[in-house]
């Protein structure tokens, strides 16, 4: 989903635990106003669930707090962000069109950190800047993300390199297991939506791992 001229979200924090420095940042533009908002509130959803099941530490960060401001500033304290939000080649916007992370920001609390995106484009530009500043793995896309019908396909293959990574897997592993999952989805859409099918293998073949593949967070 691409970035959107108009948006409104809805923001609040939260963390499992008030204790020690959380695990993963989770934010997601879950505004009623904007287009696809509630994909992205079960993406957040489903990140902080599976969080919770596994006993994972998390800070939740939406909408009016989805700023540049808390974005850096929470990732002082995150190993890991993963953001849903409309973006384009240069950055993840928030509800009133501005920047939460860009080639525009500072961006120099991702390093050493990792950035692990369900947005428009954000590999083209995003992706190299904080590369250069010591980012050590980010996973995004590269052209639009797409979704149509049943959001719940579209869920599964988006986060499932996410929840192996939290798993303790390596990033080399994690992209084979959602690729593969990637896959199965596909398969399962060819048989029921012909159309939402080629929008996941869109989404699969705009897939980018960006980093040490034996990295683990």
């Amino acid at each position: 989903f691409r970035r959107k001229i108009k948006r409104v979200l809805h923001l609040s924090t939260q963390s499992i635990k008030e204790i020690g420095m959380a695990f993963i940042l989770i934010a997601y533009n879950n505004d009623t106003s904007a287009e696809l908002h509630e994909f992205m509130e079960s993406c957040g959803d489903s990140v902080m669930q599976y969080c919770y099941d596994k006993q994972i530490e998390y800070t939740q960060l939406t909408p009016p707090y989805l700023t540049e401001h808390e974005m850096m500033s929470q990732m002082e304290e995150h190993h890991i962000c993963f953001i849903a939000g409309h973006g384009d080649d240069d950055g993840i916007y928030n509800e009133t069109d501005e920047d939460v992370i860009s080639t525009r920001t500072t961006n120099y609390n991702f390093q050493g950190k990792a950035l692990y995106c369900v947005s428009c484009c954000s590999a083209v530009n995003l992706c190299p800047s904080l590369m250069q500043v010591g980012l050590k793995l980010y996973v995004g896309y590269n052209d639009t993300f797409e979704v149509r019908g049943d959001y719940s396909p579209f869920l599964q293959s988006a986060l499932s390199g996410l929840k192996c990574l939290l798993d303790g897997d390596d990033a080399k592993t994690a992209k084979e297991k959602m690729n593969q999952i990637y896959d199965e989805q596909i398969d399962i859409l060819n048989q029921e939506n012909p159309w939402a099918a080629v929008c996941l293998l869109h989404n699969k073949e705009s897939l980018v791992f960006q980093g040490d593949e034996n990295y683990s967070i």
